[in-house]
């Protein structure tokens, strides 16, 4: 590959490919109709930076050495499926080790300043992975490896997590549930396939608030995120003031993505991100970096990683559609809402 860019990134082995056909429908598989889009919009060459495989010593820092011996002998067993959500082949757990020593790479670029940030793929979501599970799709966890990677061999006292995925995070919630130097935040559908990330679910005593689930009900959108982010994480992390952010890509909360009822357009989607890499900018200098995590293969996924990508680059975008106009939540409706979560938070935060 070419020497990458310094203006960003993207992460990636060859080797995730192999996963690709497990999610291969129509319009192709996870990754392979992203790095079409991505050569399409000439975002591809040039950008890309060929990941190593994630040590055993990290992933075990994360998760229960005896789960990891016992996920790599099941996977190289012949297993088809772990659960009806997490198909797997037998390179299925080195491959997760990939994706996840993507973003240890990323964190290492951003970190010596070889790159402003990162955009790293993955062949599977991995924020259902927790300490002793996997599930959902998920084998490791990559955004809690470098999170936690970023505490160990950088000496970070206040590294966040913002999972945008419209699934709830519960292995990223789990790993860290008792930690303040790595804060979760967490946007997501409720109840969701976990069933976990409601927002009274604060931290572990000791580390209560530091753990925050915004779940928002089927049919928020594009306001309702723009509004909580200034509202709720904006305040919240101008007081946490964290060093490096780590936020999770999810095009599952798109409008036309059947994975969830969320209703967020491409445009919005943009929008969402543009809000928290100027949050990162101006806290902690744009230190960031992004992990791909749920959405459903095919074009609109493509499409969206795209233009997530060229916004990381600071690239601009051209409108792809107008904001949802079609509102199915009123003011009001999100306004009482958000009372009760501000009622939790404000026992941690000033809102």
């Amino acid at each position: 590959m070419e020497e990458a860019r310094a203006n960003g990134v993207v992460m990636f082995n060859a080797k995730l490919l192999e996963h690709d056909p497990l999610t291969e429908n129509q319009e192709g598989g996870r990754l392979t109709s992203i790095i079409s889009q991505l050569q399409k919009d000439n975002l591809w060459e040039g950008f890309t930076k060929e990941a190593d495989i994630a040590p055993m010593k990290r992933l075990r820092e994360i998760h229960d050495p005896e789960f990891l011996n016992d996920l790599h002998k099941r996977s190289y067993s012949g297993l088809e499926q772990l659960d009806e959500n997490t198909p797997i082949i037998k390179e299925s757990f080195e491959i997760a080790r990939f994706g996840a020593g993507g973003v240890l790479d990323a964190v290492d670029m951003v970190m010596e300043g070889r790159s402003a940030n990162a955009f790293c793929l993955t062949a599977m979501p991995g924020h259902h992975a927790g300490i002793a599970s996997s599930g959902f799709g998920s084998l490791v966890n990559p955004m809690a490896a470098g999170a936690h990677y970023l505490t160990k061999k950088y000496g970070l006292k206040r590294v966040v997590i913002i999972d945008l995925d419209a699934e709830h995070g519960s292995g990223t919630q789990e790993i860290f549930y008792a930690r303040k130097d790595v804060m979760t935040v967490s946007l997501h559908e409720y109840p969701g396939v976990t069933g976990t990330g409601h927002y009274e679910e604060l931290g572990a005593k000791g580390a209560l608030g530091h753990n925050l689930n915004v779940p928002f009900p089927s049919g928020y959108g594009d306001r309702e995120y723009r509004v909580c982010i200034n509202e709720v994480v904006d305040k919240i992390l101008w007081q946490y003031m964290p060093e490096f952010f780590i936020v999770g890509f999810g095009t599952n909360v798109l409008n036309d993505d059947p994975a969830s009822h969320l209703r967020v357009t491409e445009n919005g989607l943009i929008d969402i991100y543009r809000q928290v890499m100027e949050l990162a900018r101006r806290i902690c200098g744009g230190r960031l970096i992004s992990v791909l995590e749920g959405g459903t293969p095919g074009n609109l996924m493509a499409r969206a990683t795209s233009q997530h990508f060229s916004l990381l680059l600071n690239k601009n975008i051209s409108a792809v559609d107008k904001v949802n106009k079609d509102e199915l939540i009123s003011y009001a409706d999100w306004y009482g809402y958000a009372k009760l979560l501000k009622a939790q938070f404000k026992k941690y935060w000033k809102l």
